[in-house]
């Protein structure tokens, strides 16, 4: 009898005991498994963010280069006087007035910015800017520098030399731009008979949110 139950708690321990063995090597293996995954998702992580940061490079390159080929253009010229439909400045000259579409671009980053011109009010309806250029062109193209929430811009409108009219462009700008990044609005057209140089760009500053800045406006032609 005694012998039996030696050996019951001989079994019964050496099953406890093995028991609790099996639970470590399992626990061990579940740890190994779960600092492997770990790094795993670390590397991971660490790749993509490598290669986010080497696309956001390449990108800032990118417009970089592109601005540079815009300000270089021998058949570009920007704009040496401007009016509009309404102004948040009470001058020309000031801060968001007309003037600040004239010359060359000089905002640097994306923003409200008093170097660019806005309207009066934000989101009000359709707007009106119109630009004067030194030298009378056959067109082909426009480009407007948009430095804080583009997208409103719905038509183009050249003039001749006598002061007639055409609509070159019209429609809702569909564009998908950058967030947060200065961005040009291209009107290609085929190029006039007839020489210009003077532009009207019309807006609807109710389709998109806050006041649409434009910094200045480029005319290619020849």
């Amino acid at each position: 009898m005694k012998t039996k139950l030696f050996i019951i708690l001989f079994l019964s321990l050496s099953l406890i005991f093995g028991c609790s063995k099996l639970k470590e090597k399992v626990e061990q293996k579940v740890n190994k498994e779960i600092e492997k995954t770990a790094e795993d998702v670390k590397t991971k992580v660490d790749s993509t963010l490598k290669s986010a940061g080497e696309m956001d490079k390449e990108t800032k390159v990118k417009e970089a280069l592109d601005e540079q080929k815009i300000l270089e253009d021998p058949n570009g010229q920007w704009a040496i006087d401007a009016d509009a439909s309404s102004s948040y400045s009470s001058t020309r000259d000031g801060g968001w007035g007309v003037l600040q579409m004239t010359g060359k671009p000089n905002v640097q980053t994306y923003g409200d910015n008093s170097y660019a011109w806005a309207s009066k009010d934000p989101d009000k309806g359709i707007e009106w800017v119109e630009l004067t250029f030194a030298k009378p062109v056959h067109a082909k193209e426009l480009r407007i520098r948009q430095t804080y929430n583009p997208g409103a811009i719905i038509k183009v409108t050249l003039y001749d030399e006598k002061g007639n009219r055409e609509i070159v462009w019209e429609n809702v700008d569909k564009t998908v731009y950058k967030e947060n990044s200065i961005q040009y609005f291209t009107a290609k057209f085929d190029k006039t008979d007839y020489k210009t140089k003077k532009v009207r760009i019309t807006m609807a500053s109710n389709v998109v949110s806050g006041w649409n800045e434009i910094d200045a406006v480029q005319l290619v032609g020849e």
